[in-house]
């Protein structure tokens, strides 16, 4: 489908620098997989995370929501070399590396455009601010 609905297009693969599943059995580094586009709940998620009030938490909030929505796939395996599912618990137990950033900034290369064009467009049809060459208050009858 096209159009309003998500179509059957290609997971975006994210190569990750390192592979730190035990015995690292992936010599070129681990992959995750982003859905090619955000739904509707992931693209909600995204901008109410940018009602962050600095930018330290802008960035976290956005890296998650990023995250949180965009990955639907990875070749992580578990002790038993089992692979772990992609599930919001799990990534949500990811610990910090290099290769987390990684993650977050395709994330944020893949869906931030989508994201943001629809507040740049709002933005832009908004009126300009500072004073207007006429009175835009209706004016009181002159008094008899």
């Amino acid at each position: 489908m096209t159009g309003w609905f998500i179509g059957e297009k290609e997971n975006i693969e994210v190569a990750l620098e390192e592979c730190l599943c035990p015995g690292a059995p992936h010599k070129d580094g681990d992959k995750i997989y982003l859905r090619p586009d955000l739904d509707v709940a992931g693209g909600l998620a995204v901008l109410s995370a940018m009602t962050a009030d600095d930018e330290s938490s802008l960035i976290e909030r956005m890296g998650r929501a990023y995250m949180m929505a965009g990955i639907v796939d990875w070749t992580f395996l578990d002790e038993d070399g089992k692979k772990v599912p992609a599930t919001r618990a799990n990534i949500e137990r990811m610990r910090w590396t290099g290769s987390t950033l990684t993650i977050a900034n395709a994330a944020a290369d893949v869906y931030g455009e989508t994201v943001l064009a629809p507040l740049a467009r709002m933005a832009s049809g908004s009126s300009p601010s500072g004073p207007s060459d006429e009175a835009t208050s209706p004016s009181l009858p002159p008094s008899s």
